[in-house]
């Protein structure tokens, strides 16, 4: 329901180019599985998932987190403080054993004078966390609860890489823990349980390899209302 705002072949002409054309050209690091990633590197270059996941949320002052997204191989970070300069509270964290590549702004000068193709991936980059942002906005306004949970799983299988993996296409391909989905929708652990619970229970979601799988978009899509 959210495919025409998630354009998956863009996406994955977008990884194809950073991860196989640009990754190569920065400085490697590697993290072990729940590291935070905090280096100069990141204040000073944006990285290139090149093995694993990474997450990333948003600190408020007192410590409280919110989960924004998680990136794959061939996606990015930190390019819109690299344009734009400053940064706000974020926490980037492996979600699992991942290796990084940091790009400065002489390595990609350079790219865009060779291939100017450079933009439309970032620009690319930049619009799909907007519109990631904008609907986990709308969802906290529109609905209560279980329809803000309705409306994530239908999110995070519009944003799962199932078209280059050849998964199932109703699978949510990244795997998320309960306390995980609890930060991304503002919901307690608890309330994520039980809302999980009873989709399970209708035959609205089912579960595969540890992974959601959803059985009904529409009856999932009744619980939430969303942007036209």
């Amino acid at each position: 329901m959210y495919e025409d705002v998630f354009d998956e072949k863009k996406q994955i002409a977008m990884r194809h180019y950073f991860l196989n054309e640009l990754s190569d050209r920065g400085v490697i690091r590697h993290y072990k599985k729940k590291q935070t990633i905090d280096c100069e590197l990141a204040r000073s270059s944006f990285g290139i998932v090149v093995r694993g996941k990474v997450a990333k949320s948003i600190l408020s002052f007192q410590g409280c987190e919110r989960l924004l997204y998680t990136m794959r191989p061939g996606e990015i970070f930190g390019e819109m403080n690299l344009f734009c300069g400053g940064g706000l509270n974020f926490l980037i964290r492996a979600k699992e054993d991942a290796e990084v590549s940091y790009i400065g702004k002489e390595v990609l000068q350079a790219a865009i004078e060779k291939n100017p193709q450079v933009y439309p991936c970032i620009i690319n980059s930049i619009t799909r966390k907007y519109r990631i942002i904008l609907l986990q906005l709308t969802n906290n306004t529109f609905n209560d609860s279980t329809g803000r949970i309705a409306d994530a799983l239908i999110r995070l299988s519009a944003c799962s890489d199932t078209l280059e993996t050849g998964q199932d296409p109703r699978m949510i391909s990244t795997l998320f823990t309960q306390g995980e989905l609890a930060h991304n929708v503002g919901c307690s652990r608890i309330t994520v349980t039980r809302v999980l619970k009873k989709f399970m229970a209708e035959n609205l979601i089912g579960m595969k390899n540890k992974k959601i799988v959803i059985n009904d978009m529409e009856a999932l899509a009744a619980y939430t209302d969303r942007v036209q």
